[in-house]
């Protein structure tokens, strides 16, 4: 395992610290998540609190490879020279050295386990049932494969049903991602967690290269062999995914704001009946793909879209221009870019908001006390919409944001929009006003905002509220 830099992962640390250190008999976690999202650096991190443990990654090789490279590794590691002729044998061992102190084992990329020699599983399975649930063991099982994960933890018949917690590492949120980036400003934070999302492999990638964003978009996506030009591509292809086209149709549609099941039909031909298996396939078995539905709002109104930043930033600009891509002609692509830059991270901007309102709720901003039972956007058949909604229906109270990531000044007409949209919603209450805006308010605005006691933000107001949480 290389030496990375580490960022955060503090809740995640703390569960497997958590568990070793309440290690009196047997316990088994898989940590599955896509490629990239840094599982191995999180336990690397994690290993060098403990002891005793042992880790081992499966490579892409035959039966006796594995074997061959588990005696190997464990005379490296636990320095005993040791010839495994079975996998039961191993874990027959590694039960033995787990007899009085505690212990951890880790494999990597168990998942491979299935293709290559799926009686591992089985071994695991009868090997932890009868001696090894009562020892004094930690084992971390390891996947990036989310698809063969689930496949191998979900299914009933399947060897570990049962017998193993299951933990979702995910990408960065905004407030994690910023960490990493202390050097940039908040507009350029916001663009480059746009573009990149929170995927930490990619991260780091972004702080290794130079220049702005565009410089470094160009060398780490666009030109001919950048290291991230064919990423998507690579993570479907990892999780055996059948008919590229349409997983790849769908995810153009939606990236392109093609939302609701109606659009994504009409762009990809995909038909009704056919439809709803890929979505799911994209949502549980990728991680790709999200529903969401209008708070306070009608489920039948329920829209698609993207969850990670990557993949929405590449199938709306990379994906759609693969021929002056193959061309050479990058500027033709940076220069489209650059033109719809601001636009693309407006939603994204709104979901940077959102979160900041949940890490302040039951606390103040700017004095608008915060207590919600929820929040998302609102919308309706008729093209009305609200960026942000939060309540709390047993207090009564409201929350309605509009949030802005534009170049010019917020200006009164948006604040008078927002009033006339909240009488759409029929629940009496308290409601509260609350506008963000990446360049600011004009005076008409700030003094309509005051009149009726709304919240106003902007970027420097952003960027105190997250230093502060």
């Amino acid at each position: 395992m290389t030496e990375k830099d580490f960022y955060d992962r503090k809740e995640e640390l703390g569960l497997l610290q958590e568990r070793y250190a309440d290690i009196s008999s047997g316990n088994m976690l898989v940590l599955y998540g896509r490629r990239r999202v840094g599982k191995t650096e999180l336990v690397k991190q994690f290993l060098k609190t403990v002891k005793n443990h042992f880790y081992f990654y499966v490579e892409v090789t035959q039966k006796q490879g594995i074997l061959d490279s588990l005696s190997k590794a464990v005379n490296e590691q636990l320095k005993e020279n040791r010839t495994f002729n079975d996998f039961y044998e191993f874990l027959d061992y590694i039960g033995d050295i787990s007899e009085k102190e505690p212990f951890v084992l880790v494999i990597d990329e168990f998942q491979r386990f299935l293709d290559i020699a799926p009686e591992h599983i089985t071994n695991l399975q009868n090997a932890w049932d009868s001696k090894l649930k009562n020892k004094k063991l930690l084992v971390l099982l390891l996947g990036s494969s989310i698809g063969m994960i689930q496949k191998i933890m979900n299914s009933k018949a399947g060897a570990l049903y049962g017998r193993a917690q299951k933990i979702k590492i995910s990408p960065f949120k905004y407030s994690d991602f910023r960490l990493m980036f202390k050097e940039l400003n908040e507009e350029e934070k916001i663009l480059t967690y746009s573009v990149f999302g929170g995927t930490p492999d990619y991260l780091d990638k972004f702080k290794k290269a130079h220049g702005d964003i565009y410089n470094r978009i160009f060398e780490l996506i666009l030109k001919k062999g950048a290291v991230l030009l064919e990423e998507p591509k690579n993570i479907l292809e990892y999780e055996n995914v059948r008919v590229h086209a349409k997983y790849n149709s769908i995810l153009q549609a939606t990236s392109s704001g093609k939302e609701t099941l109606n659009e994504i039909e009409d762009f990809t031909k995909i038909s009704a009946s056919t439809m709803p298996a890929y979505i799911s396939r994209l949502d549980e078995l990728l991680d790709l793909l999200g529903r969401k539905d209008p708070v306070l709002g009608k489920e039948k109104l329920g829209r698609y879209c993207v969850k990670d930043n990557f993949f929405k930033f590449w199938y709306k600009f990379v994906f759609p221009n693969q021929n002056p891509l193959n061309l050479g002609n990058t500027k033709f692509v940076l220069d489209m870019i650059k033109q719809d830059l601001n636009g693309y991270a407006g939603r994204i901007f709104e979901d940077i908001v959102k979160e900041l309102l949940v890490l302040y709720n039951n606390k103040e901003i700017k004095g608008l006390k915060l207590n919600f039972e929820n929040i998302g956007s609102w919308w309706d058949r008729n093209s009305n919409e609200i960026d942000i909604l939060a309540y709390n229906l047993k207090e009564k109270t409201f929350i309605m944001g509009e949030v802005k990531w534009t170049n010019r000044q917020l200006d009164i007409d948006v604040v008078e929009e927002l009033e006339r949209k909240s009488k759409y919603l029929n629940y009496r209450g308290s409601y509260k006003f609350l506008f963000v805006s990446k360049s600011g308010f004009t005076e008409k605005a700030l003094k309509k905002m005051q009149d009726i006691g709304a919240v106003y933000l902007d970027l420097k107001d952003i960027e105190k509220l997250f230093d502060k949480a």
